[in-house]
């Protein structure tokens, strides 16, 4: 009889399964100690003692074959069952580079183990969901990932990255107020990369800890040099901010504060200058959270919840929250127009947003239409390519010095 109901009980002597039985299921050493016997060994000499925590059976777990050995109990023991299906729930869940890795291992550990089946189907694998070794585009998927991340590094280190700047208008006059900094990467060997792919690797890694440093260093870099440029054009009439995307990966980061504080007091850059934007499903990874944002508005940072309405938090999350701007992602932007429903929610999220003494910004502005919309709603702040796509400072400095607003879209 099991003490647990997770585990089952095998007295000294009982014999856990035979060489040769069928099998859907390893087991998890809870008490107690294995042996494990294979034929042809001489007798009395196991090829193992397992002990508490190791595992035996798992290859039952790769592809259902039938049992390699047999496993006896050395003395009493509570083994725990472990399932296909436990397995493959989280192998499911896991990144395709880790699934692809782990589907060469276990064929190899498979071959290694079993010398009479040199020749495995190149299926072996399917029945844990991991990624099949015969499924060629899959597979060539995640080789180009994994060398897109040596690129990444290489890049980096090569100076090969630039930075592009969205003006951020406020609604009511078109005029320019700030700027989202936005990463861009032309590779010698790859041609132009989209943002989306190789972020998105960054910030599976670490790689995106010391790009997030340069990102800091030369966006405030190229904002001191606009604010300097501007007031020696006797341009300079509103106070500008600059936007910079914080990731997860940077919350844990213990650098990051030293850097962007010693960065912006060397350009002479006053905190409340710079928004730091953080997206929704940052919020779900703790408490540490709320205290990274506490400790960034007491250093005078602006700090923006990106995305907001993507399904990742609850609005109970808003009366804790430091934030101080909230922007509207572009999902809802795109879709207001011709969905009655989608235009209330953002029509409410700005009244909602104003109850809070928060900053609104709307991204993904792409019509007049959208614009006068937002407009009317009250939202403070409009971005996105009605009025100017992202572009080098340079360009920024140029449309800046020739008008006072930003050109629109034809």
């Amino acid at each position: 009889m099991s003490k647990n109901s997770y585990s089952k009980t095998y007295p000294k002597g009982k014999t856990i399964f035979n060489e040769g039985d069928s099998a859907d299921c390893a087991f998890l050493i809870d008490s107690g100690r294995v042996e494990i016997r294979v034929s042809g060994i001489e007798a009395g000499a196991p090829v193992a003692i397992l002990g508490v925590g190791d595992i035996l059976g798992e290859m039952a777990l790769v592809d259902g074959s039938d049992r390699s050995a047999t496993a006896i109990a050395l003395e009493d023991c509570e083994l725990v069952e472990v399932s296909k299906n436990q397995l493959n729930e989280r192998v499911e869940d896991a990144d395709p580079v880790v699934r692809f890795l782990l589907s060469i291992l276990l064929n190899r550990l498979k071959e290694n183990s079993d010398p009479t089946r040199t020749n495995l189907p190149a299926d072996a694998t399917s029945s844990t969901n991991i990624i099949k070794m015969s499924d060629f585009k899959t597979n060539s998927g995640v080789v180009e990932k994994i060398k897109l991340e040596k690129s990444l590094k290489n890049a980096l280190d090569e100076n090969e990255f630039k930075i592009h700047y969205q003006p951020i208008v406020d609604s009511k006059t078109g005029t320019i107020m700030g700027f989202e900094a936005l990463m861009r990467w032309h590779s010698p060997g790859r041609g132009v990369v989209s943002p989306d792919v190789f972020m998105g690797i960054a910030e599976e890694t670490s790689l995106i800890v010391p790009i997030g440093h340069w990102i800091i260093q030369r966006t405030i870099r190229d904002f001191a040099k606009l604010k300097q440029n501007l007031k020696a054009e006797k341009k300079y009439g509103n106070k500008l901010f600059l936007s910079i995307n914080i990731a997860a990966k940077q919350f844990n980061d213990p650098q990051l504060f030293s850097i962007l504080n010693k960065t912006a007091k060397y350009y002479l850059i006053d905190p409340s200058e710079i928004k730091l934007e953080i997206t929704e499903r940052v919020l779900l990874a703790g408490n540490f959270v709320f205290d990274w944002i506490s400790r960034a508005r007491k250093m005078g940072y602006s700090v923006a919840l990106d995305d907001f309405g993507t399904g990742y938090s609850s609005l109970s999350y808003l009366a804790n929250l430091e934030v101080n701007n909230l922007k509207i992602d572009k999902s809802f932007v795109e879709k207001m127009i011709k969905n009655p429903k989608t235009k209330n929610i953002v029509k409410s999220v700005i009244r909602m947003a104003k109850d809070l003494n928060l900053t609104v910004i709307a991204e993904g502005v792409e019509t007049k239409e959208e614009w006068e919309v937002l407009k009317s709603f009250g939202c403070t702040y409009i971005q996105g390519y009605y009025f100017s796509k992202p572009m080098p400072m340079a360009d920024i400095y140029n449309m800046m010095t020739g008008r006072d607003k930003v050109k629109k879209a034809a």
